[in-house]
């Protein structure tokens, strides 16, 4: 990792983000993307905000019930400013809200993700003819 230049680094994630906006996936973890690309964390951590603020990416939290590990909330951080508490819609415990407690979860901006179908189409037009 340490050899490897910025630009191979946005590369590695690139590649990574282009196969999941042609797949199925609509959300996932910094460290999906840290796995797929063998990129320490903290790398893929920055890399992915410094998209968010591009618009390519949307960084929503979701929290899950202290009791039964369900997700019970995932919502942009605005949505979130005047929560105190969540009530778990599967067991019925009410959770306190404490912002360190979520895990941060990523999807691709519609525009992103079509941005790659459409690189995929023309790919399909030229190799068929």
């Amino acid at each position: 990792m340490s050899n490897l230049k910025p630009w191979e680094i946005s590369q590695k994630i690139d590649n990574a983000l282009e196969a999941i906006a042609i797949s199925k996936i609509e959300k996932f973890y910094h460290s999906y993307i840290a796995n797929i690309t063998n990129l320490p964390l903290g790398v893929v951590i920055d890399k992915l905000s410094e998209l968010e603020k591009q618009e390519a990416l949307i960084i929503k939290l979701e929290f899950h019930c202290e009791e039964c590990s369900k997700t019970i909330i995932t919502a942009n951080k605005s949505e979130l400013e005047n929560i105190d508490s969540i009530s778990c819609k599967y067991c019925g415990s009410e959770n306190c809200f404490d912002p360190l407690n979520a895990i941060p979860i990523i999807e691709l901006s519609k525009d992103f993700r079509q941005s790659f179908s459409k690189k995929k189409l023309i790919a399909k037009r030229k190799m068929s003819g």
